[in-house]
């Protein structure tokens, strides 16, 4: 059911770098939420936290959070491992969610969530913020049009790469506190069971790290790929070769020890390509850019800068207004997160085989 136009009232799980970062000081800059609550297991950096951003009502724990009455959403932004349990609680409360992804370790927690939230008729969005951003969404609405206008002829192959370099670029004005974190179970106890010892905590990084381009390339395709190969010679580096209609995606991921952060995809046509590079995720303001090759008789490229903006705050506005207008086919909608977990499985699948 829609919430009313008023402001939406949210209660927040979590007040550390990322919660502070990315998301509190996005929704506060929002004119239709209020931001109602905030829990945290740390107290020192709860009250400083909510001192910062005007929060009054303050809880020790997010089960104490929860029955707060006035709250109609809830932002998830704990340890990876306790997400899935968090949400659970959220849900059975009858809050609406977002949370950080991976939404879960394996696709069997997901599902049941996804499930879940749909069985109370409530919105749960989670972490996929590229998609909200303004270069994406224009890159995809170029490459929908040379889809249906034939305009470069037929996709023949998509080619994604993520080198992770560092995201932070010195990210500042965030409360670090002197306490200690929670503690915190291992991410390789919700795994795959699949998965051998040795790979599940990789997998867990995978996931966390590499997911946001699945999640990149299915938006642009339209379909969950089907994986053909994928290997890891190094925990630092792997290869996946996938098949998505009539095309091959090949991924190429890893982690290097660099500042630089590079991940693109590109999409290569029989006469042509579009490129989309995607910034480090805490680079403020600066969307995704956009190269169109096109390779007639007279070869042109064609670059399109979309208005400064950061993905992480248009990824707040869409939970919002999914939220107040009852769509839980949001954009960024955890049935779609929960794709994205399924298909990570069949990599590692492959690899265990």
């Amino acid at each position: 059911m829609p919430t009313s136009s008023r402001k939406i009232r949210l209660g927040f799980i979590g007040a550390g770098f990322i919660g502070q970062i990315a998301h509190l000081e996005n929704y506060a800059q929002l004119d239709n939420c209020q931001l109602h609550a905030i829990a945290d297991l740390r107290p020192n950096l709860l009250n400083q936290v909510a001192d910062k951003f005007g929060i009054e009502n303050r809880y020790g724990s997010h089960k104490e959070l929860l029955a707060d009455e006035q709250i109609d959403a809830v932002v998830v932004v704990t340890a990876r491992a306790h997400t899935a349990d968090v949400v659970r609680d959220c849900l059975l409360a009858g809050k609406h969610v977002f949370s950080e992804k991976p939404m879960a370790g394996n696709s069997e927690i997901a599902n049941a969530l996804v499930q879940l939230a749909e069985k109370h008729g409530l919105v749960y969005c989670v972490g996929y913020m590229k998609r909200c951003d303004a270069g994406v969404v224009k890159a995809k609405s170029i490459f929908d049009e040379l889809m249906a206008q034939n305009t470069l002829g037929k996709l023949l192959q998509v080619s994604a790469q993520c080198y992770m370099g560092n995201s932070y670029c010195k990210a500042a004005g965030y409360i670090h506190g002197d306490e200690a974190r929670p503690d915190m179970v291992s991410e390789e106890n919700f795994a795959p069971s699949f998965l051998s010892d040795n790979n599940k905590s990789l997998f867990a990084r995978y996931v966390n790290v590499h997911s946001h381009l699945l999640n990149f390339i299915r938006h642009f395709l339209g379909t969950k790929p089907s994986v053909e190969y994928f290997n890891t010679l190094s925990p630092l580096a792997h290869v996946c070769v996938m098949r998505a209609n009539e095309q091959l995606v090949v991924l190429e991921t890893g982690e290097v020890a660099q500042k630089n952060w590079q991940e693109r995809c590109t999409f290569i046509f029989e006469q042509g390509q579009l490129i989309v590079t995607l910034p480090p995720a805490l680079l403020r303001n600066v969307p995704a850019t956009i190269e169109l090759q096109q390779n007639a008789e007279v070869s042109q490229h064609t670059q399109f800068q979309v208005e400064w903006s950061w993905a992480f705050k248009n990824q707040a506005a869409t939970f919002i207004d999914s939220v107040q207008n009852g769509n839980i086919n949001s954009l960024i909608s955890a049935k779609e997160a929960l794709v994205d977990i399924e298909l990570a499985e069949d990599i590692w699948k492959k690899l265990s085989n």
